[in-house]
Formats: structure tokens, C-alpha cells, sequence
């Protein structure tokens, strides 16, 4: 290996000094930060927050200090069913309801594998992944539909949040702690040659201590629950005895499966036109897994549009953090709006296949698209609906650039009637399996 000398770094800062545009630069970001310095001042002129087609959601959500992203989006699509149908002004489902559930399948997912990969040694990967990967707030769409099929919905106000649902950080640490303790017990009790029965009463009382975590911070699930709204016109809405299945088959009602997943990973290991799943990522044992099938971003864009044409907001999962440009009444995604590459001088440029691979970028946030420009038949920019509450961007919207979509929007949701039939038909594909490690396994 080749030491950096002395001599080399002095060349540099000769290089550095000779252009005056270079210390002008380190002026401006030195006393203003690299953010407000990069950030392109025509680029929030030029996509503006108008659109052509522009879907009515509500008021925005807000996740606060949780990563809950992915459950907000997908509330956000079944909210917009319920509110279409009875003439809502505004509706909201329960997250933390959500979040209840779903932790504690994960749990028992998670003790799951643990029982299955007891006879490999504590440093395998996959058993070190899973150990530090146990328990999160994130997670994927067809995680969300395990979820809803198995314990239905509710309103909002039926399972409120409260500040343990708002701030997860407290509750991933003592859950995860309960989790590492029994990690222990299993492998512990499977090396002592335990009999079946025995190494399942360990789970179970896991089980039950994730539960009295999270019901000691979340509150009592709910078994029954009465709806009263009032619609538009004041018409009142009410009905007894709801429970969370009753509640979702009259009030919204979809066909959840007809729901799938469409990814952009223009990587060689992936080629288009197949479908792929995950080792271990999931929540609900019995559940479907989670499945992606792989095409071209020009076709996620088509179908985008087809059903936002069509009224229908659409989930998308992307890595949010990239590009992204925001001040106190605004918010845009756009690959021209921060400028680094002017800043530093370095060309900075990479490939969405590199940037997956070499894993500087990946899906870290979930949100949903309820508007779309469209211009001599393309789209030229697309709104999106955020779950970080009101004060951010244009009152919880931001608007995202064409090519920003092309680089950074990795997942997107759509019903099977936008798709072409080939696309279906490739859906249904027997999967692919993927490594836990796989960028297209990251969670939002």
C-alpha cells in the first residue's frame, strides 16, 4: 500500500489556491454550510408546485420521531378510499394500531429464524445481520398487506397515538432487549438438545413479554369500535360494533392483492422482466412474502400515471435524502436543485446501478404520489404527499423532478388494471432469492 506524502498534499493545495473561484467557495460555505451554498436558486421556479392532475388526500400525516414512513404511505392509499366513498373532507387510519401488530409479528418472525439458524455459529452473517437488524419501525408494502388481512383496520381516533408510537427510540431498545435475551434462551435450550416443545415455551414467553412492552406503551388493542363522521354536507355516518375486519370490508373494501410491488434495479444481477424476493425479511410467518418484479423506470412512470390519472395516489418507497432541496414554505427533489459539484469542483456523477451497488444509495423513505405534471403526454414532475406533518415543504408536499424519479425512486405500488398484461404475467413468476443484504431488502 502507497502512503500519501507530504509533498502530494501541498501540490494540492497549490491546485486548490490557483483558481480564485475555489476560494470564493470556501468563503461561502465556510461561513454559510455546504447546504445553502449548493442549493441552485432557479431550480424551485422552474417546478413549480402546480399540477394537471392533483389528488385531494386530507390533511398531512405526521410520523415525528419514528420511522413509520412505509405504514403512513400505506394508510395514506386506504384513507383515500374511505374518504372518496363517503365524502370526507378528511380521515385518518391508526398507524400506531399498525405499529402494534406489526412488531409483534416481526418478533415472532424474527424468534423464528433465530430457532432455524440455532446450529450455525454466532458469527454467520446472516445470523449477525439478524441480530442487528431485529427490530425496526420500517418495512414494505406487502408487510402492509399481511398486516391488514390478518388484523384489519381502524380509525384513527379507535387506537390513537401516544408518545411512545411518536418517539420509537425508547421502545426498539427494550423490545430489541427482550429480543437479544431470548436469542439467548433458544440457542442456549436448541444446544442443550431440548425437546421441540420445551424451546417453543421459550418463544412463547418472549412473545408475551414484546407484548406487555407494547401494550404497557401503545395501549389495549381494540376489539370493537363505533364509527361517527360527518360528511361534507354534515350527513352523520355512524354505525356500532365495528371491529377492525368488519370496518375494513365495508369502509374501504379494496382488493388489496391486486396491489404489487414494482421495482427499478437496473443492476446486472437483476435482470428485468423477473421477480424477487428476500430471505428474512417479512413479518407475518404465514403471510404472502414480500415480491418485486423488476422493470425499466420508464415503465414505473407509466403506470404512476395511468393510476394517478385515474384518481388513485400511488405508494413509491426512494431514498429521499439525495437532491433534496428545502426552505420555509417549500420542498423539491431534483437531481439540478443542489449543486456540490460546482461547489467542490469534483465531478460527482454516478450511475443508478453503481450507486446500488457500491451502496451509496438505496430505499430509505416511503411516501405517496397524489399529483403528477404531464406535458406533451410525459410527466414533467410529480407531487408527493410526506408524512413529516405540515411545517415541512409546501404544507407537507413536496414536488419531485422527472429525472430525480429516474434516479432515486427505486419501488413503487401500483394495481395490476394499470399494468400491461406481460407485466402481470411476469408478476406471477415464481421469485427470485436475494440475500438479507440486498439493497432491494432495505426497508422504508
Amino acid at each position: 500500500m502507497r502512503s500519501l506524502s507530504i509533498d502530494k498534499i501541498s501540490e494540492f493545495e497549490k491546485n486548490f489556491l490557483k483558481d480564485k473561484n475555489n476560494i470564493v467557495a470556501m468563503n461561502a460555505a465556510t461561513f454559510n454550510g455546504i447546504y445553502k451554498v449548493t442549493t441552485d436558486v432557479n431550480a424551485l421556479k422552474d417546478e413549480p408546485f402546480n399540477f394537471n392532475v392533483d389528488i385531494k388526500n386530507g390533511t398531512v400525516t405526521d410520523q415525528k420521531q419514528s420511522g413509520r414512513c412505509w405504514l403512513f404511505a400505506s394508510l395514506n392509499i386506504l384513507r383515500n378510499v374511505v374518504m372518496k366513498k363517503y365524502n370526507l373532507e378528511n380521515f385518518e387510519l391508526s398507524q400506531s394500531y399498525m405499529m402494534f401488530v406489526d412488531k409483534l409479528e416481526k418478533s415472532n418472525y424474527y424468534l423464528e429464524a433465530v430457532i432455524e439458524k440455532a446450529h450455525e455459529p454466532i458469527d454467520d452473517r446472516t445470523m449477525q445481520y439478524l441480530m442487528e437488524n431485529m427490530l425496526s419501525d420500517g418495512g414494505q408494502w406487502d408487510m402492509f398487506v399481511n398486516l391488514v388481512k390478518k388484523y384489519g383496520v381502524v380509525p384513527k381516533y379507535a387506537y390513537p397515538e401516544t408518545k411512545t408510537s411518536s418517539a420509537t427510540y425508547q421502545l426498539n431498545k427494550y423490545l430489541s432487549k427482550v429480543l437479544a435475551k431470548y436469542t439467548v434462551l433458544l440457542r442456549k435450550a436448541i444446544e442443550d438438545g431440548k425437546l421441540k416443545d420445551d424451546v417453543m415455551a421459550i418463544k412463547e414467553e418472549a412473545l408475551d413479554g414484546i407484548y406487555r412492552v407494547l401494550t404497557a406503551t401503545l395501549g389495549e388493542l381494540p376489539e370493537k369500535f363505533d364509527l361517527v363522521l360527518h360528511d361534507k354536507d354534515d350527513k352523520l355516518i355512524e354505525e356500532k360494533d365495528l371491529t377492525p375486519h368488519t370496518f375494513f370490508d365495508k369502509y374501504i373494501g379494496v382488493e388489496i392483492d391486486d396491489f404489487i410491488s414494482i421495482i427499478n434495479a437496473p443492476t446486472k444481477d437483476k435482470p428485468y422482466g423477473k421477480t424477487y424476493t428476500i430471505k428474512y425479511l417479512g413479518n407475518v410467518i404465514e403471510g404472502k412474502p414480500v415480491k418485486h418484479l423488476n422493470l425499466p423506470v420508464e415503465e414505473l412512470k407509466k403506470a404512476c400515471v395511468k393510476q394517478l390519472q385515474d384518481g388513485y395516489p400511488v405508494w413509491f418507497g426512494c431514498d429521499v435524502g439525495k437532491d433534496m432541496v428545502k426552505t420555509e414554505d417549500a420542498a423539491l427533489l431534483d437531481t439540478k436543485a443542489s449543486r456540490a459539484d460546482l461547489l467542490f469542483n469534483v465531478d460527482l456523477e454516478m450511475s443508478k446501478e453503481d450507486s446500488l451497488d457500491y451502496g451509496y444509495s438505496c430505499m430509505t423513505h416511503a411516501m405517496t404520489f397524489t399529483g403528477v405534471n404531464i406535458k406533451d403526454g410525459k410527466p414533467t414532475r410529480f407531487k408527493i404527499e410526506n408524512s413529516w406533518g405540515e411545517k415541512f415543504g409546501y404544507k407537507g408536499h413536496f414536488v419531485m423532478s422527472s429525472d430525480w424519479f429516474d434516479k432515486y425512486v427505486y419501488q413503487i405500488v401500483i394495481n395490476k388494471k394499470y399494468l400491461d398484461e406481460k407485466f402481470v404475467k411476469e408478476y406471477e413468476q415464481e421469485a427470485i432469492v436475494l440475500e438479507p443484504w440486498d439493497p432491494m431488502g432495505s426497508l422504508a
